[in-house]
Protein backbone atom coordinates (compact mmCIF):
# COMPACT_ATOMS: atom_id res chain seq x y z
CA UNK A 1 0.00 0.00 0.00
CA UNK A 2 1.32 3.17 -1.11
CA UNK A 3 2.18 6.02 1.95
CA UNK A 4 -0.48 8.40 0.73
CA UNK A 5 -3.15 5.58 1.08
CA UNK A 6 -1.41 4.85 4.48
CA UNK A 7 -1.89 8.46 5.56
CA UNK A 8 -5.96 8.16 4.20
CA UNK A 9 -5.99 5.68 6.21
CA UNK A 10 -4.51 6.72 9.42
CA UNK A 11 -6.67 9.96 8.95
CA UNK A 12 -9.39 8.31 8.72
CA UNK A 13 -8.55 6.12 11.83
CA UNK A 14 -7.95 8.63 13.63
CA UNK A 15 -11.02 10.62 12.28
CA UNK A 16 -13.27 8.23 13.81
CA UNK A 17 -11.59 8.44 17.46
CA UNK A 18 -12.32 11.89 17.40
CA UNK A 19 -15.87 11.41 16.40
CA UNK A 20 -16.72 8.75 18.29
CA UNK A 21 -17.90 10.93 21.49
CA UNK A 22 -19.97 13.20 19.41
CA UNK A 23 -22.15 10.03 18.71
CA UNK A 24 -22.38 9.31 22.50
CA UNK A 25 -22.54 12.91 23.34
CA UNK A 26 -26.48 13.12 22.61
CA UNK A 27 -27.08 9.98 24.79
CA UNK A 28 -24.98 11.14 27.87
CA UNK A 29 -26.45 14.87 27.49
CA UNK A 30 -29.67 13.72 27.70
CA UNK A 31 -31.02 14.80 30.60
CA UNK A 32 -30.06 18.08 30.43
CA UNK A 33 -31.46 18.58 26.98
CA UNK A 34 -34.69 17.16 27.97
CA UNK A 35 -34.96 18.99 30.89
CA UNK A 36 -34.10 22.33 29.00
CA UNK A 37 -37.12 21.08 26.58
CA UNK A 38 -39.75 20.41 29.12
CA UNK A 39 -39.00 23.90 30.59
CA UNK A 40 -39.42 25.36 27.52
CA UNK A 41 -42.73 23.16 26.76
CA UNK A 42 -44.12 24.25 29.87
CA UNK A 43 -43.07 27.80 29.06
CA UNK A 44 -45.12 27.99 25.90
CA UNK A 45 -48.29 26.07 27.61
CA UNK A 46 -47.98 28.91 30.32
CA UNK A 47 -48.07 31.61 27.50
CA UNK A 48 -50.95 29.92 25.69
CA UNK A 49 -53.08 29.96 29.18
CA UNK A 50 -52.59 33.21 29.88
CA UNK A 51 -53.77 34.31 25.91
CA UNK A 52 -57.11 32.37 26.57
CA UNK A 53 -57.54 33.65 30.17
CA UNK A 54 -55.69 37.17 30.33
CA UNK A 55 -53.56 36.03 33.28
CA UNK A 56 -51.39 33.17 34.70
CA UNK A 57 -52.86 30.26 36.67
CA UNK A 58 -52.77 30.50 40.25
CA UNK A 59 -49.91 28.45 41.65
CA UNK A 60 -52.33 27.26 44.35
CA UNK A 61 -55.99 26.29 43.20
CA UNK A 62 -58.54 26.43 46.41
CA UNK A 63 -61.29 25.24 47.63
CA UNK A 64 -64.81 27.31 48.35
CA UNK A 65 -63.67 27.41 51.92
CA UNK A 66 -60.09 28.47 51.14
CA UNK A 67 -58.55 25.26 51.28
CA UNK A 68 -55.62 24.47 49.19
CA UNK A 69 -56.74 21.52 46.38
CA UNK A 70 -53.81 21.13 43.87
CA UNK A 71 -51.20 22.84 41.88
CA UNK A 72 -50.73 25.14 38.83
CA UNK A 73 -49.44 22.25 37.04
CA UNK A 74 -53.22 20.68 36.41
CA UNK A 75 -54.80 23.61 34.97
CA UNK A 76 -51.75 23.15 32.28
CA UNK A 77 -52.29 19.91 31.61
CA UNK A 78 -55.24 20.57 28.68
CA UNK A 79 -51.83 23.00 27.10
CA UNK A 80 -49.69 20.16 26.95
CA UNK A 81 -51.70 18.02 24.92
CA UNK A 82 -53.17 15.95 28.18
CA UNK A 83 -57.07 16.61 27.78
CA UNK A 84 -57.49 12.96 28.65
CA UNK A 85 -55.70 13.33 32.22
CA UNK A 86 -57.34 16.29 32.49
CA UNK A 87 -60.87 15.00 32.21
CA UNK A 88 -59.90 12.37 34.77
CA UNK A 89 -59.05 14.96 37.46
CA UNK A 90 -61.71 15.95 40.18
CA UNK A 91 -60.89 19.72 39.99
CA UNK A 92 -63.09 20.19 43.24
CA UNK A 93 -60.88 17.43 45.26
CA UNK A 94 -57.48 17.83 46.41
CA UNK A 95 -54.76 16.47 44.77
CA UNK A 96 -54.24 13.10 47.19
CA UNK A 97 -57.84 12.43 47.09
CA UNK A 98 -58.62 8.72 46.51
CA UNK A 99 -59.52 9.54 42.80
CA UNK A 100 -56.80 11.75 42.32
CA UNK A 101 -54.00 9.75 43.94
CA UNK A 102 -54.25 7.91 41.04
CA UNK A 103 -53.12 10.06 38.35
CA UNK A 104 -49.89 10.79 40.05
CA UNK A 105 -48.38 7.55 38.61
CA UNK A 106 -49.95 8.81 34.88
CA UNK A 107 -47.42 12.26 35.46
CA UNK A 108 -46.86 13.98 32.27
CA UNK A 109 -43.71 13.33 30.07
CA UNK A 110 -42.41 17.06 30.16
CA UNK A 111 -42.91 16.93 34.17
CA UNK A 112 -41.44 13.58 34.58
CA UNK A 113 -37.85 13.09 35.99
CA UNK A 114 -35.20 13.47 33.00
CA UNK A 115 -33.66 9.91 32.22
CA UNK A 116 -31.46 8.49 34.44
CA UNK A 117 -32.08 10.97 37.24
CA UNK A 118 -32.65 9.65 40.40
CA UNK A 119 -36.18 10.92 41.24
CA UNK A 120 -39.53 8.43 41.77
CA UNK A 121 -41.69 8.55 39.18
CA UNK A 122 -44.31 10.78 40.04
CA UNK A 123 -42.53 13.64 41.32
CA UNK A 124 -41.62 16.51 39.40
CA UNK A 125 -38.55 19.57 40.14
CA UNK A 126 -40.81 22.10 38.11
CA UNK A 127 -41.48 24.71 40.42
CA UNK A 128 -42.26 28.22 40.68
CA UNK A 129 -41.44 30.49 42.96
CA UNK A 130 -43.96 32.63 45.24
CA UNK A 131 -43.77 35.15 47.48
CA UNK A 132 -42.82 38.98 47.57
CA UNK A 133 -42.20 40.26 43.87
CA UNK A 134 -42.06 36.56 42.29
CA UNK A 135 -43.82 35.81 39.17
CA UNK A 136 -47.12 34.25 41.09
CA UNK A 137 -47.00 36.52 44.26
CA UNK A 138 -50.67 36.28 43.77
CA UNK A 139 -53.39 35.17 42.24
CA UNK A 140 -54.73 36.77 38.64
CA UNK A 141 -51.52 38.18 37.58
CA UNK A 142 -50.83 39.24 33.98
CA UNK A 143 -47.81 40.25 31.91
CA UNK A 144 -48.37 43.75 32.71
CA UNK A 145 -47.54 43.53 36.05
CA UNK A 146 -44.16 42.70 35.24
CA UNK A 147 -42.32 45.38 34.93
CA UNK A 148 -38.47 44.16 34.82
CA UNK A 149 -38.09 42.74 30.71
CA UNK A 150 -40.16 39.10 30.34
CA UNK A 151 -36.92 37.71 29.73
CA UNK A 152 -35.41 38.78 32.50
CA UNK A 153 -37.60 36.93 35.21
CA UNK A 154 -37.72 33.32 35.82
CA UNK A 155 -41.42 31.67 35.35
CA UNK A 156 -40.56 28.24 36.43
CA UNK A 157 -37.21 26.84 37.17
CA UNK A 158 -35.98 23.39 38.60
CA UNK A 159 -35.90 22.99 42.14
CA UNK A 160 -33.79 21.08 44.78
CA UNK A 161 -36.01 18.88 46.04
CA UNK A 162 -38.54 17.44 43.79
CA UNK A 163 -42.27 17.27 44.70
CA UNK A 164 -45.54 15.21 43.60
CA UNK A 165 -46.30 16.72 40.65
CA UNK A 166 -50.31 17.80 40.97
CA UNK A 167 -49.38 19.17 44.90
CA UNK A 168 -49.87 22.18 45.63
CA UNK A 169 -46.16 22.83 46.67
CA UNK A 170 -43.23 25.24 45.19
CA UNK A 171 -40.81 27.08 46.16
CA UNK A 172 -41.65 30.00 48.65
CA UNK A 173 -39.33 32.94 48.38
CA UNK A 174 -38.44 35.36 51.49
CA UNK A 175 -36.87 38.75 49.81
CA UNK A 176 -35.11 38.98 53.05
CA UNK A 177 -34.57 35.39 54.13
CA UNK A 178 -31.94 32.74 52.28
CA UNK A 179 -32.96 31.30 48.84
CA UNK A 180 -34.85 28.32 48.52
CA UNK A 181 -33.44 25.25 47.04
CA UNK A 182 -32.29 25.19 43.58
CA UNK A 183 -30.54 22.70 41.17
CA UNK A 184 -31.01 20.27 38.54
CA UNK A 185 -30.45 16.57 38.31
CA UNK A 186 -28.11 17.49 35.66
CA UNK A 187 -24.96 19.57 35.13
CA UNK A 188 -24.31 21.56 31.71
CA UNK A 189 -21.59 19.57 30.07
CA UNK A 190 -18.18 21.33 29.15
CA UNK A 191 -17.06 19.72 25.99
CA UNK A 192 -13.74 20.57 23.46
CA UNK A 193 -13.73 18.54 20.37
CA UNK A 194 -16.63 16.32 21.48
CA UNK A 195 -14.60 15.45 24.39
CA UNK A 196 -16.82 16.31 27.78
CA UNK A 197 -13.70 18.02 29.94
CA UNK A 198 -16.92 18.89 33.24
CA UNK A 199 -20.29 19.54 33.88
CA UNK A 200 -20.83 22.92 35.44
CA UNK A 201 -23.61 22.56 38.32
CA UNK A 202 -26.59 24.91 38.48
CA UNK A 203 -30.34 24.48 36.89
CA UNK A 204 -32.68 25.15 34.23
CA UNK A 205 -35.20 28.19 33.67
CA UNK A 206 -37.95 28.99 31.57
CA UNK A 207 -38.22 32.41 31.98
CA UNK A 208 -41.29 34.93 31.84
CA UNK A 209 -40.75 35.21 27.38
CA UNK A 210 -40.86 31.24 27.09
CA UNK A 211 -37.00 30.90 27.06
CA UNK A 212 -35.36 28.58 28.62
CA UNK A 213 -31.97 29.26 30.35
CA UNK A 214 -29.07 27.73 32.31
CA UNK A 215 -28.12 28.90 35.62
CA UNK A 216 -24.74 28.25 37.06
CA UNK A 217 -24.68 27.20 40.91
CA UNK A 218 -22.32 29.65 41.25
CA UNK A 219 -24.02 32.68 39.84
CA UNK A 220 -24.31 36.00 42.31
CA UNK A 221 -27.32 35.75 44.99
CA UNK A 222 -27.84 39.65 43.69
CA UNK A 223 -28.18 38.94 40.44
CA UNK A 224 -30.70 35.96 41.26
CA UNK A 225 -32.83 37.69 43.40
CA UNK A 226 -33.03 40.10 40.93
CA UNK A 227 -34.10 37.64 37.98
CA UNK A 228 -36.74 36.08 40.86
CA UNK A 229 -37.86 39.35 41.15
CA UNK A 230 -40.43 40.58 38.49
CA UNK A 231 -39.63 44.47 39.44
CA UNK A 232 -42.87 44.72 41.20
CA UNK A 233 -41.78 47.33 44.25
Amino acid sequence: MSRIKWAVLLLVLLSCGLLLPCTQKVREDEGWVRSAYSLHQIGIALQAYHEDNGHLPPAVVRGKSGQPLYSWRVFLLPYLDEDSLYRQFRLDEPWDSAQNSKLLEQSPRCYDPALGGNDDPGLTRYQVFVGPGTAFERDGLTWTDFPNRLSDTLLVVEAGHPVPWSKPADLSYDPAGPLPPLGGAFGMPVHVLCYELWRTAGFNACMADGSTRFIPSDTDEKALRGLINRGAP
